[in-house]
């Protein structure tokens, strides 16, 4: 049996392989777009993308200028607006279909499905509409240190309390610094719950020293290992009729398949 750090590197290997994939599907899904029309929070993405590629960014992964800074909050509203959250749950708790996302926030592959993968399109139409429901749970992956996980996850959790949970979530990946480089402090993670439009900052700090959310995170992992899951982001959709598990990174054809087999 391999040891938890062959996991691990292995895990690692397997992400570099997907983000090359992932690039790819990235091409492929804009020049469909183009033929398809691209919704306003696909266009909100592609803005700040191209806002952050100019220079916005510092080098901790937080936005700076104050323009560039609006143009992802705007864009997280605009994901966001309407849909219910409670706790790290998205949408319709009466939804037909349940997607489990097993994600680590600073994994990359987890920015890439979650901002230009199939993840947006998903929660614009389905999620949206009450079709299908989303339960996030934390996963180390990508994140090199144990408590550094820990730390980055409650305090997502911590917004969640407040029902801000996906809007902090995506805020993370938004402002996701390199891979390995130890961005996230807590400068870094203040800075993000500075940004999340009508969050209490001083409650989301009181909220972080919750036991039961160092426990959540815990039992997240604890049912990731049961359920099989080696990296992120893995997505598990239960419905009325089965269960189907997706490893790889899908687009939105690809989910809308997979819910359509369990719904």
């Amino acid at each position: 049996m391999a040891s938890r750090k062959e996991q691990k590197e292995a895990a690692r290997a397997e992400r570099l392989a997907a983000e090359q994939a992932l690039s790819e599907r990235e091409r492929m899904v804009r020049r469909l777009q183009i033929v398809a029309g691209v919704v306003i929070a696909a266009l909100a993405v592609v803005a700040v993308a191209i806002a952050l590629s100019i220079g916005g960014a510092a080098p901790a992964g937080l936005i700076v200028n104050k323009g560039d800074q609006q143009l992802v909050i705007s864009s997280v509203q605009s994901a966001l607006k309407g849909i219910p959250q409670s706790g790290a749950h998205l949408g319709n708790p009466h939804a037909p279909v349940t997607m489990t996302y097993y994600g680590d926030l600073e994994c990359p592959i987890c920015k890439g499905f979650t901002l230009q993968g199939g993840f947006p399109q998903l929660l614009s139409t389905d999620i949206r509409r009450g079709k299908v429901q989303v339960d996030y749970r934390a996963f180390q992956t990508a994140t090199q240190s144990p408590t550094t996980f820990q730390t980055q996850q409650v305090a997502a959790l911590a917004a969640g309390k407040q029902n801000h949970f996906w809007d902090y979530v995506e805020f993370f990946y938004h402002e996701q610094g390199p891979e390995s480089t130890g961005y996230v402090n807590e400068t870094y993670l203040q800075g993000l719950a500075k940004q999340v439009p009508g969050l209490n900052f001083s409650t989301w700090q009181s909220a972080r020293n919750d036991a039961a959310l160092v426990s959540q995170v815990q039992a997240d992992e604890a049912a990731g290992r049961t359920a099989g899951v080696q990296g992120t982001p893995t997505l598990i959709l239960h419905g009325p009729r089965g269960t189907q598990a997706l490893a790889a990174v899908p687009d939105y054809p690809q989910l809308e398949q997979a819910i359509k087999s369990v719904a």
